[in-house]
């Protein structure tokens, strides 16, 4: 990674920090720039506005979505795998998830939702192509939905051990 891709990511992740802990009015240009140690004119030359911040997550959450996508189509227990990483683990794609969901809750941040929207199509049409059924697919990825929303708000505790077992268990009980 060259010195201005990691300065670039150094922001996307100080915005996506404020955003997650503070909401989406304490993502201001300068508080970014603070919180990852630019100058401010460093943070306007990769990125111009708050808007091209969130375009910025966007892309980040669109590069991650297309290689899960190819990922999971290609695995044979794919909806073992998917289901069992639905569980929220405070990753990188987590967070640009989160502050996404976030931003996307605001009627200004139409691009935030787009974004969110193709990731859903992009595990979608991953678990199709490994489950060979669609309306299986969409029940998969609906529970892990809500999978990751329980853990997401209260952590790996939030959700019984035994829960994924048990989901996938019925899951492989159903006709195909």
């Amino acid at each position: 990674m060259s010195k201005g891709e990691l300065t670039r990511a150094r922001v996307l992740d100080a915005f996506e920090n404020l955003v997650i802990e503070h909401g989406e009015r304490a993502g201001t240009l300068a508080a970014t720039a603070q919180e990852a140690g630019v100058s401010k004119g460093g943070l306007l030359y990769h990125f111009g506005s708050k808007d091209a911040l969130v375009q910025g997550l966007a892309e980040r959450l669109e590069v991650f979505g297309a290689a899960e996508e190819e990922r999971l189509s290609a695995l044979p227990d794919a909806l073992e795998v998917f289901l069992r990483e639905s569980v929220a683990a405070n990753q990188p794609f987590d967070r640009t998830y989160l502050a996404l969901l976030k931003l996307g809750q605001l009627d200004e941040h139409e691009v935030a939702r787009e974004a969110l929207l193709r990731l859903d199509d992009h595990f979608l049409a991953a678990l199709t192509e490994a489950l060979g059924d669609p309306d299986l697919a969409l029940l998969v990825l609906r529970v892990s939905d809500g999978i990751y929303v329980r853990t997401a708000l209260g952590g790996s505790d939030a959700l019984p051990a035994d829960s994924v077992d048990r989901i996938l268990a019925l899951l492989a009980s159903l006709p195909r």
